[in-house]
């Protein structure tokens, strides 16, 4: 049997005998050619040709060969590979997928700028930790920016906003390379890392309103893995520091070349296809009343026909509407989501704002040292987002959430803790584990809160989380600068982590393999516009 995945049919081979097509799958083209080489009494000898494209652009030199092993063995127990997500894309979710990992670089890129040139810049401002600390926290104020545009995104379309936030955001960036002082390095990162954090809304928004249900967490793990690599790039680049005390400089005009990415992306990028839908608003009047139950008992109503029911008594307190229940189920959901983000930051941004400065002033690392130890500690962990992802969708959310809050927080106090190559190991398997719970918390998100406030939610959940990352880096600034070992101040705040695993056990939904219109029945409501018909 010839199992060749790719090209035409050799010109010498036999008239097909059967020709198929795919019924699904992230396929711009598909065509499978049986054709009979030797027919026997009971058995016959065939070769198949399969010829496709994928509909993911951009990612298909990384993504064929593996689809190529897959269609030369296939699977007949309709299992997904372990690479792939646990529910078959389509083609459109294939290409917007890809096309948001192409955004979601860009992103990642923008928003590690300031965590890994602070230390560079402010050492040709002269400025101290306590002042690293504040600025830290002031650039977080500018999450109000990105507030403002999800809440936009909810009205006028996902698209636009995530494409205007790319674009200047970039242009932002670049306008850091000329700033002459702690203000203006901070003013830049403040407008550049808010619109960073809208495009990461955003991203998660998408894909959670294109992809099925059993892919909702593996598309926010590919998602994470492409930041991922946005902000290995300025890893990559961070070397350049070490060219002369304004090195880092070089680092902030990168962004300028992603333009023609994001002309790009623009080009293939289609507007959510679950914004399409009306919307039904969240007050009172998105859905008519139930009608009041006559059926009381006696004494309850009015004993004449036409009566209005005058009952007294608990059978008379009235029955909250359907807008009523919406606002409260969303209030209920934001403030458990929000509370989770604002712990989850509490440790995880000092974790990550302040490792430069530790390896610097404790560990006596250059630029290349730093460099180093970020990519082995990193690149590993991409091994812990797909684990998560995947498992996520398969084994539900809130065990391996909780698994994965409380691992990495040991690990990152390890790491702080000790020198010498157990620095490395626990830094490892921080990475690991802490990744993991990435797509399982960003995939929560996405899922609990109907489609006209999932952007504007989301952001409000970010804004608690930026609310949290600025207790946890003013109360490690200010301990370390203060005397006290990284490592001891880090197990203080590692309590955040370990109440959010505890709430994500007992309290989170589980949300896997469900599908967005049943976790929020409003959008179930909403009938299609005729003009989107079929």
């Amino acid at each position: 049997m010839d199992d060749s995945a790719h090209g035409e049919a050799p010109p010498d081979a036999p008239a097909a005998e059967a020709a198929f097509g795919a019924v699904d799958g992230p396929f711009d083209h598909y065509r499978r050619t049986v054709h009979i080489l030797e027919r026997g009494d009971e058995e016959c000898l065939v070769r198949q040709h399969i010829s496709y494209r994928l509909s993911v652009p951009v990612w298909g030199w990384f993504i064929t060969p593996l689809a190529n092993r897959e269609l030369r063995r296939p699977r007949r127990d309709g299992t997904q590979p372990f690479w792939a997500p646990a529910e078959r894309l389509d083609a459109r979710s294939g290409q917007v997928l890809g096309v948001l990992c192409l955004l979601s670089v860009v992103a990642g890129y923008l928003g590690t700028l300031l965590s890994q040139t602070i230390t560079f810049a402010f050492d040709e401002f002269d400025a101290g930790l306590a002042t690293q600390g504040n600025t830290l926290a002031a650039v977080r104020v500018g999450v109000l920016i990105a507030l403002a545009l999800v809440v936009v995104a909810d009205r006028r379309g996902r698209r636009p906003i995530l494409l205007f936030s790319a674009t200047v955001g970039c242009l932002i960036a670049a306008a850091g390379a000329a700033s002459v002082g702690v203000w203006s390095y901070g003013a830049s990162q403040m407008v550049s890392r808010s619109l960073s954090t809208a495009m990461f809304v955003l991203l998660v928004v998408i894909s959670a309103e294109e992809v099925p249900a059993g892919a909702r967490a593996y598309a926010v793990s590919v998602l994470t893995l492409a930041a991922g690599l946005g902000s290995g790039m300025v890893v990559w680049l961070l070397p350049l520091a070490d060219l002369g005390l304004r090195g880092w400089r070089t680092l902030f005009l990168t962004p300028l070349l992603a333009l023609p990415l994001l002309l790009f992306c623009a080009r293939r990028l289609p507007e959510s296809r679950r914004f399409r839908r009306p919307q039904a608003p969240l007050g009172d009047s998105a859905a008519p009343q139930p009608a009041a139950s006559t059926d009381r008992g006696p004494g309850v109503h009015g004993g004449g026909p036409g009566e209005a029911a005058t009952g007294t008594g608990s059978a008379d307190r009235p029955v909250p509407g359907p807008g009523a229940q919406r606002r409260a189920r969303r209030t209920r959901r934001l403030t458990l989501l929000g509370v989770g983000a604002l712990l989850f930051s509490m440790f995880s941004a000092p974790a990550s704002q302040f490792l430069n400065e530790f390896l610097r002033s404790e560990r006596a690392f250059s630029a290349s040292d730093i460099t180093v130890f970020q990519l082995s500690i990193n690149t590993p962990a991409a091994i812990g987002v797909l684990i998560g992802g995947r498992f996520s969708d398969v084994r539900g959310r809130r065990r391996i959430g909780a698994v994965g809050l409380v691992a990495a927080a040991v690990f990152i106090v390890l790491r702080y803790a000790q020198g010498g190559w157990p620095m490395w190991m626990w830094g490892v398997l921080a990475g690991i584990f802490g990744a993991a719970t990435v797509p399982v918390m960003g995939a929560f998100g996405g899922e609990l809160f109907g489609t006209a406030s999932r952007a504007r939610s989301n952001g409000q959940i970010t804004v608690l989380g930026v609310l949290g990352s600025v207790i946890g880096l003013q109360i490690v600034g200010r301990f370390t600068d203060a005397g006290g070992d990284f490592w001891q101040v880090f197990a203080m705040v590692a309590g955040a982590p370990l109440a959010l695993a505890l709430l994500v056990l007992w309290r989170f939904p589980e949300t896997a393999s469900r599908v967005l219109e049943d976790l929020n029945p409003e959008d179930r409501d909403a009938e299609p516009p005729p003009s989107a018909a079929g």
